[in-house]
């Protein structure tokens, strides 16, 4: 095996300093695994394996798919949708509001008054866009955010993001519709009531997109990131007690498990139901490790399709890897869809982290 993977060591993490990103190195043999899949179709991937190093600091080994790491030229349809969520509760947590607030979402009208949407609680919009992708919880997270601080102060390189921007919704019309253009208002409110605060944001007209190498569906109003960027938003996600204090979001514990694992009947990433679309683990990553952890976000459209996703069968004595899998195929593609094919380059990848794991007990889990 022609393995040239680089290492990043989270060795640091005393000092409080962040580790700049390690550039993902290839390999031969999972290039030639990936290739074997969808012959002739468009293919990214990154992959990212976890271990233990001296005095149980992970290190993160990062592997790419031929150079597509990095790139940006494919549509990420619903996977971005986690970009969202953990902006949304960065926001949360820096005005002091629990997973229970609810929102209530206005929007400015042609007359200059404020029109009534909706409201959600965050825990309903979180769990809904973990189990059935909801395009309309989706739509609000953006709202409640804002594309300008969305851009500037979570899409940004010091939270792992070179290249990602957000500039769409995933659902037209009323009462979730994200019109750019138009003022929103925004309550927050604790679940007793005592808490409570309205903000105000408009677009600024700012094309994030354009300035980021969106090139997909729309140069200037698209969603844009890469296979790297979205492992490592998950990785972050998933080890983020483990990481510099540089690294981590600025999230709560509470907020950490319920994305991690929801609770009380909701969903978060940990989750096996068909209903999520794991495409990556059924029939794919699951016949590798079938006892591991799964976690996963999905996301497919007419001519694309992916998925973000970790696996952890450290319990088995078995390895810890995160991974990207995106394909120039979607929901209608022949002879076989997309989703299909993203569980296909993952039992390659899950085979490929198999047959070159280290000694068990090496993996470092979540």
């Amino acid at each position: 095996m022609n393995r040239r993977a680089f290492t990043q060591r989270s060795a640091l993490a005393g000092l409080g300093l962040a580790v700049s990103p390690v550039a993902a190195q290839g390999d031969e043999a999972l290039d030639l695994a990936l290739d074997r899949v969808g012959p002739g179709l468009k293919k990214w991937a990154a992959v990212c394996v976890v271990t233990a190093g001296a005095g149980g600091v992970p290190v993160f080994e990062w592997t790419e798919y031929r150079g597509t790491g990095s790139a940006a030229d494919f549509w990420p349809a619903s996977t971005i949708k986690l970009y969202a969520v953990v902006a949304a509760l960065e926001l949360l947590s820096e005005r002091g509001f629990s997973l229970d607030a609810t929102v209530t979402f206005e929007h400015g009208g042609k007359d200059g008054r404020w029109v009534l949407d909706c409201a959600r609680t965050m825990r309903e919009m979180l769990s809904e866009t973990f189990r059935r992708s909801s395009n309309e919880d989706y739509t609000l997270l953006l709202r409640l955010v804002g594309l300008d601080r969305l851009n500037t102060r979570f899409l940004i390189p010091e939270k792992g993001f070179e290249r990602s921007a957000l500039m769409r919704g995933y659902v037209a019309g009323r009462p979730w519709q994200y019109v750019r253009e138009e003022p929103q208002r925004i309550r927050l409110r604790s679940a007793d009531g005592v808490h409570s605060e309205t903000h105000e944001h408009t677009w600024s007209g700012r094309f994030y997109a354009q300035e980021r190498g969106g090139t997909v569906i729309d140069a200037k109003t698209g969603n844009v990131t890469t296979p790297r960027e979205l492992v490592e938003c998950l990785r972050r996600i998933l080890y983020h007690e483990r990481l510099p204090a540089a690294e981590r979001y600025r999230l709560t514990p509470e907020q950490l498990g319920f994305l991690r694992t929801g609770g009380e009947g909701l969903t978060g990433l940990e989750t096996r139901n068909e209903e999520s679309g794991p495409s990556a683990w059924s029939g794919a990553a699951e016949s590798v490790f079938p006892g591991a952890r799964f976690f996963h976000k999905c996301g497919v459209i007419s001519d694309f399709a992916l998925e973000i996703a970790a696996v952890d069968d450290t319990a088995a004595g078995g390895p810890a890897f995160l991974l990207a899998p995106v394909i120039n195929a979607g929901s209608g593609s022949q002879p076989v869809d997309g989703p299909t094919l993203v569980s296909q380059m993952s039992l390659a990848i899950a085979s490929w982290v198999q047959a070159r794991r280290g000694p068990p007990g090496a993996a470092m889990a979540p």
